[in-house]
Parts: structure tokens; sequence; C-alpha cells
């Protein structure tokens, strides 16, 4: 673990360069930059963007519902993750404490004092994961970007497929109305 103030920001961006896969979709996000704790994890998804697999879902399916569908998903992997994130926070800090109070009891104040920065630092971050999951589910700041980019990649979906039909393609979509009753439109384009 590092020390914020001994950290450095190294930022690595592979996504342009190397061909996605279904195996490389599979594999757990990490997070090369920041400050090498756990909080990075969760910067990680929240700066992902979606906007490609919006615009791939439209294209096979651009019904609102099935739109609304994979935000839900979006959107509950990444409070999932924050939670995650908690618990292991939580994890460390108990850890830190224990070894604080091991070191106190046999002197060591200096390592005491090491220990209860770095419970500091736990105590700022989980601070700070709250406000980023009270932004997060208000759908607010930075913390929007997940699914306003999803939500920005199925429009451009749906709009590719209505500017490029071939005069008779259609394209039903599910619209709630203000009483919750859903009315299906049709669009030709």
């Amino acid at each position: 673990m590092l020390e914020p103030s001994t950290a450095q920001e190294d930022i690595v961006s592979e996504e342009a360069s190397k061909p996605r896969n279904n195996e490389e979709e599979k594999r757990p996000l990490t997070v090369s930059y920041a400050t090498g704790w756990p909080i990075d994890i969760v910067y990680g998804y929240l700066h992902k963007n979606y906007e490609q697999k919006g615009f791939e879902d439209a294209m096979l399916k651009c019904d609102l519902t099935f739109r609304d569908l994979n935000m839900n998903i979006i959107k509950n992997k990444i409070l999932m993750v924050l939670r995650e994130i908690n618990l292991n926070y939580d994890i460390m800090r108990q850890d830190l404490q224990e070894r604080a109070n091991n070191c106190s009891a046999a002197g060591l104040l200096t390592t005491v004092s090491e220990l209860e920065k770095k419970i500091a630092l736990i105590d700022s971050h989980k601070e700070e994961l709250r406000c980023l999951e009270d932004n997060f589910r208000n759908n607010t700041s930075e913390a929007s970007i997940p699914l306003q980019s999803y939500e920005c990649g199925f429009l451009r979906g749906v709009a590719t497929i209505a500017m490029g039909g071939n005069g008779n393609r259609g394209i039903e979509m599910s619209l709630k109305n203000e009483t919750n009753t859903y009315t299906t439109t049709r669009v030709t384009a």
C-alpha cells in the first residue's frame, strides 16, 4: 500500500491497442493508476465507458425495456463492487487497529503513529466511497458516467437503425408514459 503523498499517477491505456475478446471481458477489472488502494478499482468502474456496449445492445434489440434491464445490470454490478471494496476496507481497518493495539502494548509509538495514519486514510476512503455510492444511486456527478455512456450508445444505435433503414425496416419501441402504462410505437426509416 502506498501513502498518498508518495503515490504517483501512472495511467496506462491498453484498450486502444488491443482488440477485445470474450476472454478479456470475463477477467476482473484491474487499474494501474492513482493511489494503489482498493478505491482505485471503484474509480476504474466509474470511468469505464459503456457506450459501445449500449450501441451493440441497441443493434441487437432496440427495446427500451431491454435498455433498462442492461442499465440495471451495470448499476447492480457497480453497487456490488462498492460493497466489496467497503468490506475490504473494513477488514483492512480491523487488521490495522489490532496491529496498532499490539504495538501500543509493546511501546512501539512510532509504529502506532504510522498505523493510525493508515487507519485515518482508510476512514477517508470509506467516506469517499459513501459519497460516490450516494452520487451513483442518485445518478449525479462523475459517478453517473457508466449509465450515461451506456444510454448514449444505446440511443446512437437506435438512431443508426432508424436512419440507415432500407425504407421498410421499422423499430418497435415500448414507451412508458406518465400513468405507468406502456405504448408501442413503430418508427420507420
